[in-house]
């Protein structure tokens, strides 16, 4: 998850304060040789030697260079090059002695101090550090140096100084990226996990939604069990970028809170959403909203032909019939006739056959088909209570009581009694059987 390993943080500070300086005049540099005789114009040879050099990985060839160079011409930018090298040779006793000279005659160049700032952390000299980290911001108060002075109050474990100096960067530009930073330091190292939820909280209402923002907000959310603010981070970052992946989540949660109402109302709202209508079908289904199930588990097999769909259709009228006529029966069970057979499926099955036993008709013939559907769905799952159930029901409506008892004995008293109906069906069964 996300910033377990702290160690990635101080990684990651340390790495602003390298500067990297090597090759950083090839933008600054402009090469004119026009009218120019070669041999006679060393200091520009000497540049682009320089240059090879470090396309070449050959440092210390760069570093001859650009020292000629500089011996030619007293030009600092030689010398900012020199330094940027002796930081990549990882010589940080030159590199140092380098910085202080240059920045003897040129205090406010930002670049060469926090290059001094990232010598001077890793050799882990920590005050000397901060002394110039603080000579920097002094002269120069931009983000970038609030970062890096933020970095070696983190790296002296002054997480405090550190989260202020740092807010200061992110007050500046409203960086994402230092507000990440920042919540993390506030989050595992000062351990204010609100103080980190109303940074981010603030930021994504103020300057819209980011998936790093509101993600990381959501994971806050998610390890500390708060499952309905994490939802509604994830419906925002749904809304905004339209990933599908924000949407899974917001009804994963949705639906380990049981707040099927919400889930509705999202998916109402979101028709965009990956099988929205199936979701929609199952969230009707477990609402108990049988005219909804009706209406869209008949629109889903209409568009799709999918034989599921038409037992859905068929199981959810059966559940909203207020009265059980023989005739709308018959449509319900052609229906699962149908779906069961083309997809030999337990559940359609033992649905049909226990619907043809319940409601029997007093014809024995009717129960006896019942019945032989059920055992097809228990050829399947010979261990399922509920068809177990059904078979015994059947045996009790043909009055075989014995039967029927040896068969509903084969449900565990646990599983028995956790079913309402199959412990009403245990008992009548048993009663029965005592007459």
């Amino acid at each position: 998850m996300w910033l377990k390993n702290k160690i990635l943080l101080s990684l990651s500070f340390a790495f602003l304060l390298i500067l990297g300086l090597v090759g950083c005049l090839r933008n600054d540099f402009k090469f004119s040789f026009a009218n120019a005789n070669f041999a006679e114009n060393q200091e520009d040879i000497f540049i682009m030697q320089g240059y090879a050099a470090l396309d070449t990985q050959d440092l210390q060839g760069a570093k001859d260079a650009f020292s000629k160079a500089y011996a030619i011409k007293a030009d600092k930018n030689y010398l900012k090059e020199i330094l940027g090298i002796l930081v990549a040779q990882q010589d940080f006793e030159n590199a140092k002695k380098q910085a202080y000279e240059y920045l003897a005659k040129y205090p406010k160049d930002e670049e060469v101090r926090g290059a001094l700032v990232g010598i001077l952390t890793s050799t882990k000299d920590f005050d000397n550090a901060l002394k110039e980290a603080k000579k920097l911001i002094s002269y120069h108060k931009t983000a970038q140096t609030y970062e890096i002075l933020a970095s070696v109050y983190f790296l002296r474990e002054d997480f405090q100084n550190a989260a202020q100096t740092l807010s200061k960067a992110y007050a500046l530009t409203r960086d994402e990226l230092l507000l990440d930073r920042l919540g993390a330091i506030y989050l595992l190292f000062l351990k204010q996990p609100q103080k980190t939820i109303a940074l981010y909280e603030t930021h994504l209402r103020m300057y819209g939604v980011s998936s790093l923002i509101g993600e990381k907000l959501a994971i806050i959310y998610t390890e500390s069990k708060n499952y309905a603010q994490a939802a509604q981070v994830y419906v925002k970052l749904y809304e905004t970028l339209g990933n599908q992946s924000y949407a899974k989540l917001a009804l994963e949660f949705y639906f380990k809170l049981k707040r099927l109402d919400l889930a509705k109302a999202f998916l109402l709202k979101n028709p965009k959403i990956d099988a929205r209508d199936e979701i929609l079908l199952e969230v009707y289904r477990l609402q108990k909203d049988y005219a909804n199930s009706i209406k869209q588990a008949k629109s889903l097999y209409q568009n799709t032909q999918d034989l599921n769909y038409l037992a859905y259709y068929a199981m959810m009228r059966y559940e909203n019939m207020q009265s059980f006529s023989r005739t709308k029966l018959a449509e319900i069970e052609k229906d699962l006739k149908t779906s069961a057979s083309k997809l030999e499926d337990a559940l359609y099955w033992n649905y049909l056959g226990y619907l043809m036993i319940e409601h029997d008709f007093k014809d024995s013939v009717r129960i006896q088909e019942g019945m032989k559907y059920v055992q097809l769905a228990l050829d399947k799952e010979p261990q399922n209570v509920y068809y177990l159930d059904s078979l015994a029901w059947g045996y009790y409506k043909l009055k075989d009581c014995k039967k029927a008892k040896e068969i509903i004995d084969k449900i565990p008293q646990n599983e028995r009694e956790k079913e309402t109906e199959i412990n009403e069906h245990y008992k009548t069964i048993s009663r029965c059987l005592r007459q």
